[in-house]
């Protein structure tokens, strides 16, 4: 059976990320489940990718269920520990509760319309514990600008070459990466990635009319607090309870 065309896009986008420090991305993780004083054990990540993330903090939350809409980005982890369930994040499967749930390389940024995201935070109410929290980084306008050109780029692995065309649009606020793939054997593959870069100020917005708050919001990987003028934001959030 021929791959998916997302499958191609899957293993650039593991390449593209192997400067990532991922061990000091669950370190910082980590360290929010702890600043927050959970105690639970039943833990979720959202849009896992190739959940190299989670197979860092298996030790410390050995019991963990990861997710992503791509199967295929699921099968690039081959930890044994992972729970795996494929599954888009607005329309999340869930009947149990979780103590502690993140999301994380902007992913919440891919919940590109109003429906969407609405579903997102109305699911992420009913899933969390009463003293449970949910943390999830996002991209800001700052940012989009900032790197728009640099994520112009090409390259080639395992096989596939590939051209990267980025493009942000102030007035829709649509940051597209668009994919132009040549396999092996010459055929050509296209893909289209979508985020919405949503105002600062709206997440606060959206997250209170689900009945949840925000409890902290900080600079990504720092504890300084975010504003409208952060490149990228890292939001810890709770359910309201009365």
């Amino acid at each position: 059976m021929a791959e998916k065309p997302y499958s191609y896009v899957s293993k650039i986008y593991n390449y593209l990320m192997r400067s990532v420090n991922y061990q000091e991305w669950a370190d910082y993780v980590y360290s929010i489940y702890d600043f927050m004083n959970i105690r639970g054990s039943s833990v979720l990540e959202l849009a896992s990718g190739n959940s190299k993330l989670s197979v860092l903090l298996l030790k410390r939350f050995p019991g963990i269920i990861v997710t992503d809409l791509s199967y295929e980005m699921l099968k690039l982890s081959n930890s044994s520990g992972l729970k795996k369930v494929c599954c888009n994040m607005a329309e999340l499967p869930f009947k149990n509760k979780f103590s502690f749930i993140y999301s994380t390389f902007d992913s919440i940024n891919y919940l590109d319309n109003e429906e969407s995201i609405n579903k997102f935070f109305k699911n992420i109410f009913h899933i969390l514990n009463d003293e449970a929290c949910f943390t999830f980084d996002v991209s800001l306008e700052k940012n989009s600008i900032k790197h728009e050109k640099r994520l112009n780029r090409k390259g080639k692995v395992d096989g596939l070459k590939f051209i990267q065309n980025s493009k942000y649009d102030r007035t829709t606020k649509i940051h597209q990466n668009k994919f132009k793939i040549k396999l092996e054997d010459g055929s050509i593959v296209e893909e289209i990635h979508r985020q919405k870069i949503y105002d600062f100020e709206y997440y606060f917005n959206i997250i209170e009319q689900h009945n949840l708050y925000v409890v902290h919001c900080f600079n990504s990987f720092t504890y300084d607090d975010a504003n409208s003028e952060s490149e990228r934001a890292q939001f810890v959030v709770k359910k309201r309870l009365h």
